[in-house]
């Protein structure tokens, strides 16, 4: 079966992945999801059979060098339009959202992003252009949704997102673990790795203090349990910095589809729409700090032998 991965379904528009479910049209090769299939019930693209049309893949992928998403497009009715970054169809020039996929496109078109600084370091320097997908989304709002240290993240995205199955190490997240992804924003699972490591630590501190007082066979269930906890922590680490790249990229994806969706629901401006990702991204300076010295209070506290 041909590969259909990273291609759109010609009903809805959105991407297939590895797990999608994929029916294609018997006359124009045209591939959906089932469930648009089914709920269809014929080819999205049914109405140009008889024009013995035959489905092929937008072409949206970006080349190194410049791109064609926002340009306009003139088509046989001389009726202008531009593609959808997302879906890859065409829609009517003057619309703010794709027809096909709801996409809000006013801030992909020209102009909309000189309300900001100027991105010729970002398409000239790295050799690729805003408009690229990453993870369904342009590049261009993922870098701004990032915020300062796209310089870091948009290439490395760029790269899982071309080469799928792809990672890149991250050696702040491997750090910080827990604390990195609250930084980020990803405020749950971060919590959820401090907990564990606050955890950790305090058992690790705990068997310090006792462990010259223990013998035998206590000493060595406590110790078994030192040692294994140790390697939790470790793991937790070595994962937080293969994985935290691919976990961030996916999330500020996500998020991104989200403020589409409202921003869409809204009929929101571009500006409002820039502003919007700009707030909801970047960093959570204050709750990391906070987080921060919570921890390290706990540490002391625990160190000093007030919870013992």
């Amino acid at each position: 079966m041909k590969d259909y991965r990273n291609m759109f379904c010609a009903a809805c528009g959105k991407p297939f992945d590895a797990d999608s479910d994929i029916v294609v049209c018997p006359e124009c090769g045209a591939p959906h999801h089932r469930d648009c299939w089914k709920s269809a019930g014929q080819c999205a693209c049914a109405d140009k059979h008889s024009d013995n049309y035959e489905w092929n893949p937008p072409a949206i992928v970006i080349s190194n060098t410049s791109s064609t998403v926002s340009q306009p497009v003139v088509d046989d009715s001389g009726k202008e339009s531009v593609v959808c970054p997302v879906c890859g169809r065409e829609t009517s020039k003057s619309e703010k959202y794709c027809e096909h996929c709801g996409y809000y496109l006013a801030h992909d078109r020209d102009g909309a992003y000189s309300e900001s600084e100027v991105d010729d370091d970002f398409e000239g320097f790295y050799q690729f252009d805003k408009s690229e997908l990453i993870e369904g989304v342009p590049a261009g709002d993922v870098k701004r949704f990032v915020g300062g240290m796209w310089i870091y993240y948009i290439p490395r995205f760029i790269k899982m997102s071309r080469y799928q199955g792809s990672f890149t190490f991250n050696f702040t997240a491997f750090l910080m673990h827990g604390l990195w992804f609250i930084s980020r924003k990803m405020y749950s699972f971060g919590i959820f790795l401090t907990l564990i490591m606050a955890g950790i630590s305090c058992y690790q501190i705990y068997f310090r203090s006792v462990s010259a007082n223990l013998t035998g066979e206590r000493l060595l269930f406590f110790a078994s349990i030192y040692i294994m906890l140790s390697g939790i922590e470790f793991l937790v680490m070595i994962l937080s910095g293969i994985f935290g790249n691919k976990i961030y990229m996916t999330f500020c994806a996500r998020r991104i589809k989200k403020i589409n969706a409202e921003a869409t629901a809204r009929h929101s401006t571009a500006k409002q729409f820039n502003e919007a990702i700009e707030e909801s991204g970047g960093i959570a300076s204050v709750q990391t700090i906070s987080v921060t010295l919570c921890y390290m209070a706990v540490m002391y506290m625990f160190g000093a032998g007030f919870f013992l």
